[in-house]
């Protein structure tokens, strides 16, 4: 194996829901998982023996879905899983005559500062937070596929709707967001700024760089500083037309082409992942060769930040997890 830069990539390790629910009850805080992983993998680096409390915070209980509720869609937990939104019955008729829902009305707007109001109450200072997403990303969630099909037949529409998805976007982060963090929310738009792109891979380039693309520039020009993108399908395809966004950090999906990223995106930092599906099957020398590739297809090791392993369940291994943390004493 070649020589490989001092520096490397931060191995992330994401347990799933199935996983804590084999080995633990997944209703244990943040606090308390943190502290089970210290016991279980303290000797290679995950957790902490003496985590502290958590920090009041408004948000998190609706997962990756608060956006959803936002619009309107019920928000759904079902064991051993991350919370769902439930999409919008009558999706094309919602479409045509789509408007910004108003946070004065809003239930989950209203929800968000009455838990502020009494997590500041109690201990005088709480902060709040959203993973916003994309456009897509949220219309997809409101709408399911039908989104996808008025992209394919009736992209006016589905440009009109990506645009009111980017428009809630920065309403919830300046109206609601910003205000509950006590922040100038002209000052936060300085600061860094992303967006996810999880559906893309379901529409082609083409009709990303025609339909979405805009909406998509459309929020990057709201705000100044870094630019995050993650496409968590494969990015091969996507390389060019994804180059107006201008992306300052790239996280791509498993299987991608690192190298030819790496030449389109030459100052980009970029970080990855590992499919669970092939690592639950490979042996350390697999994971080590993996890896050892990787760091030469993105390199600079410099710009090469976190290779990732989402929602690891029970079928990767504790031997499988030892050998992702140790990866630096190898190689």
């Amino acid at each position: 194996m070649k020589e490989h830069a001092k520096i490397l990539p931060v191995i992330s390790i994401g347990f799933s829901e199935a996983w804590w629910h084999k080995y633990y009850s997944e209703n244990n805080s943040g606090k308390d998982r943190r502290r089970l992983l210290f016991e279980r993998f303290g000797d290679v680096g995950l957790g902490e023996e003496n985590p502290p409390p958590p920090e009041p915070y408004v948000g998190g209980e609706y997962g990756d879905r608060f956006m959803s509720a936002f619009w309107g869609c019920e928000i759904v937990y079902i064991q051993v899983q991350a919370p769902a939104a439930i999409i919008l019955p009558d999706a094309w008729s919602r479409m045509e005559n789509l408007e910004v829902p108003d946070v004065e009305t809003s239930p989950i707007a209203q929800k968000a500062f009455e838990d502020a109001r009494k997590l500041k109450e109690r201990y005088g200072y709480c902060r709040a937070g959203v993973n916003f997403g994309g456009p897509l990303n949220n219309a997809v969630s409101v709408f399911g596929s039908d989104i996808l099909l008025a992209c394919a037949s009736e992209p006016k529409l589905a440009q009109r709707v990506l645009q009111k998805m980017g428009e809630a976007v920065l309403l919830v982060h300046d109206q609601i967001i910003s205000k509950i963090n006590g922040i100038d929310p002209a000052e936060t738009r300085k600061g860094g700024w992303g967006i996810g792109n999880c559906p893309v891979c379901m529409i082609s380039p083409e009709t990303y760089r025609k339909v979405v693309l805009p909406s998509d520039l459309w929020l990057r020009d709201q705000f100044q500083g870094e630019y995050g993108l993650h496409h968590c399908g494969v990015f091969d395809a996507y390389t060019e037309v994804y180059q107006p966004l201008k992306p300052s950090s790239l996280d791509l999906g498993p299987g991608t082409d690192l190298r030819k990223a790496r030449k389109a995106y030459p100052d980009a930092k970029i970080s990855t992942y590992i499919d669970v599906g092939a690592l639950s099957k490979m042996s350390q020398t697999d994971i080590d060769a993996l890896i050892a590739q990787m760091i030469d297809d993105a390199s600079p090791a410099e710009l090469f930040t976190v290779i990732s392993v989402a929602d690891a369940g029970p079928e990767i291994s504790d031997e499988t997890v030892r050998t992702l943390m140790t990866i630096a004493d190898r190689i």
